[in-house]
């Protein structure tokens, strides 16, 4: 019986896929099956021009292939990923960064068609393996400076030193230790509609932990101006740093939905305030 819904399971990314294709034929923009030679496209059972009927965008067809044809499960439930999908159905084509790369990139990548995914990955192995495979992806290494095993000091220097953790609008220029300044700066620029964070490794001490990566969103999140949302999900909420870190920075009042191991906070820009705290004041998560 497991092995009957294991088998079954593996193919719900393609139903997701299927049922999102149908708000990418209704946008505007060209396809990129356009721009390739007939013979990819015909593999890809491109319709015939003469039909009327817009071609399946080449990032999402290569989904959906990947999808049909690997005998590999993503990381996260159908459940977990439905957030994802509804969120960048709501918002895309739209800003998306991603903490990881992993056999649902070509998916989020698919799901926000049209629009700018970036993946961030520490790995570099990992990267030459994954753009091979898919080099319709967009992959920056990262260097991470923080261990698993400095969690609970790094949340303590943070209380402690709130002149200089503060919702810095220039990440650059914090002095913060959490601050990840390793990214490309161009990535500093994009204001980001949506943030994903599934990585760095966090299951053992050794390993950065995702500290940064949800400090530095916050920080991301907080720049916009008072208008302007972000949403970000935190995947492994069940884990200690990252339900603590998140309860720090993201703030448990922004957490507007939850599914399985998965968080979704939207959390609005501070505009030109000068907060020096993440949540109004209330610092309510507690050390490790």
């Amino acid at each position: 019986m497991r092995n009957s819904l294991d088998y079954v399971g593996r193919f719900w990314p393609v139903i997701i896929l299927f049922f999102m294709i149908v708000l990418f034929l209704a946008r505007p923009e060209k396809s990129i099956l356009d721009t390739v030679s007939y013979t990819e496209a015909d593999l890809i059972g491109k319709q015939q021009r003469g039909s009327g009927e817009k071609a399946l965008p080449y990032p999402v067809a290569m989904a959906l292939v990947h999808y049909a044809t690997y005998n590999v499960t993503p990381q996260q439930t159908q459940e977990e990923i439905m957030i994802t999908a509804n969120i960048l159905s709501r918002r895309g084509p739209c800003n998306f960064l991603v903490y990881g790369l992993g056999f649902d990139s070509p998916l989020w990548q698919a799901l926000n068609y049209g629009g700018r995914t970036v993946f961030l990955e520490e790995d570099s192995s990992w990267i030459s393996k994954m753009t091979n495979d898919h080099p319709f992806l967009t992959v920056y290494p990262v260097n991470y400076t923080t261990v698993l095993s400095e969690a609970d000091d790094l949340l303590n220097y943070v209380r402690e030193h709130r002149n200089i953790c503060m919702p810095e609008k220039n990440i650059l220029q914090s002095q913060c230790k959490l601050a990840l300044k390793s990214l490309p700066e161009h990535l500093y620029q994009i204001k980001w509609d949506v943030i994903m964070i599934d990585a760095p490794r966090g299951y053992s001490e050794e390993f950065p932990g995702r500290m940064s990566a949800i400090y530095t969103s916050a920080l991301m999140a907080r720049a916009a101006s008072r208008e302007q949302s972000t949403d970000i999900l935190l995947h492994d909420v069940d884990r200690p740093v990252e339900s603590k870190y998140s309860e720090e920075f993201f703030c448990a009042k922004n957490r507007v939905e939850a599914a399985g191991k998965l968080w979704h906070f939207q959390i609005f820009g501070d505009g030109s305030s000068s907060s020096t705290d993440f949540c109004n004041g209330s610092f309510t998560a507690k050390a490790f």
